[in-house]
């Protein structure tokens, strides 16, 4: 029985190590790939899903509102305690304050107690008052980012 020498035990840690590398790369290029097909709810369904199952409300489209429609992450509407609201979900705070600017543009100040900017989403009521904390509470429980 022959001890390796010295070069024999390099050259198979470098294999070995060459082999270790390829395993890894696998690894990651297969997750890459898992990750560009595989794509989670957006948050525009992920709040829908909970208006509609946690809170028993009835969604609603948008249409007739461009501001609320124009939103990158979507948008819809739904009725609160008899308080209509259109949430218009933004893919940035940017974007979030572009929408709410836009409204203010169109509608000016009257449209302020009605304006409601959490984050990225964007929540435009309809009763000409402040929406109440009840209101509000509920349309934040299902806020998503």
């Amino acid at each position: 029985m022959s001890v390796p020498s010295a070069s024999d035990e390099w050259r198979y840690l470098r294999a070995a190590c060459l082999v270790a590398a390829a395993i890894v790369l696998a690894q990651v290029g297969g997750w890459l790939v898992y990750r560009s097909v595989h794509h989670g709810p957006t948050p525009l369904e992920l709040t829908e899903k909970c208006l509609r199952r946690e809170k028993l409300l009835t969604i609603e489209s948008t249409s007739g509102d461009p501001i609320a429609e124009s939103a990158r992450g979507g948008a819809l509407a739904t009725r609160v305690e008899g308080n209509g609201v259109h949430v218009a979900i933004a893919t940035s705070d940017t974007e979030a304050a572009e929408l709410a600017n836009e409204y203010l543009r169109t509608a000016g100040r009257q449209i302020d107690l009605r304006l409601d900017v959490r984050g990225r989403v964007v929540y435009v009521w309809e009763a000409p008052q402040r929406p109440t904390a009840s209101q509000r509470q509920t349309m934040y429980d299902c806020w998503y980012e």
